[in-house]
């Protein structure tokens, strides 16, 4: 069986290594030829649909695709093509990542530690929900905004504070993680020059970008080897049994 992973992505760096430790015939490639019998690609669009069209055109169709996003390769394969990034076990441990290296990225922007800060946390799905409690753990005051009440009563019960996006002279750093442009130029103008702001979305939360720290693709970034493992794990259970080179 020849896997092919298709990314530049660092932590499918390490998972190449991976697969290869435990005795599959994997490689990194820019391209799926003819051999290839699994693709991995990326959780990311980190090609255009030219490129994806390069990457795919001598494809065969018994190839197995797993990509951590299906529904944009159904645009170039017609094939098996299996969405890894839906399993919520990878979710939850890929959330857990990102708010950890969010840990870091704030060290190194604010060089200063997170205990004593504030900060608003907006939205609470997986990453929120991490990001509030290791912040919390290291002694940062935690406020967090959401829309739907019982989303609210549950950040109460979870011991933090509910917050609007009204009054933010609170806050020593705004972190979003909601794909909606929910700050718009008003808001924006509201918040202070010296408080930081971070996008952790996929789609910006901020209508206007200057000052956000936009801080995407994070576990690659901050800690691909544990990334790679948490891929590593997803994949593994997709892949047909024949794995030996």
């Amino acid at each position: 069986m020849n896997i092919e992973i298709i990314s530049n992505d660092n932590r499918y760096l390490v998972l190449n290594r991976l697969f290869l430790k435990d005795g599959y015939n994997s490689k990194i490639s820019s391209q799926i030829d003819k051999s290839t019998d699994v693709a991995i690609l990326s959780v990311r669009n980190e090609y255009s649909d030219s490129e994806m069209k390069e990457i795919f055109k001598n494809a065969k169709n018994e190839l197995l695709v797993l990509s951590g996003n299906g529904e944009r390769i159904n645009k170039f394969f017609s094939g098996s093509v299996l969405d890894y990034s839906k399993d919520e076990s990878f979710l939850q441990k890929n959330a857990y990542l990102t708010a950890e290296a969010m840990v870091s990225v704030f060290h190194k922007q604010a060089g200063e530690k997170i205990e004593g800060k504030s900060f608003l946390i907006c939205g609470y799905g997986r990453i929120g929900k991490y990001l509030a409690k290791i912040l919390s753990s290291l002694g940062g005051k935690i406020y967090v905004y959401a829309r739907r009440v019982e989303v609210k009563k549950q950040i109460v019960i979870d011991g933090y504070t509910p917050a609007e996006l009204n009054d933010f002279s609170l806050y020593d750093a705004i972190l979003n993680t909601v794909p909606s442009p929910i700050f718009d130029k008003e808001k924006i103008s509201k918040i202070s020059t010296q408080a930081y702001l971070f996008d952790l979305a996929s789609i910006s939360g901020f209508e206007a970008s200057e000052g956000v720290i936009f801080a995407l693709g994070l576990p690659g970034k901050v800690l691909p080897n544990d990334a790679a493992r948490v891929i590593y794990e997803a994949v593994k259970p997709l892949l047909p049994l024949e794995r030996t080179i």
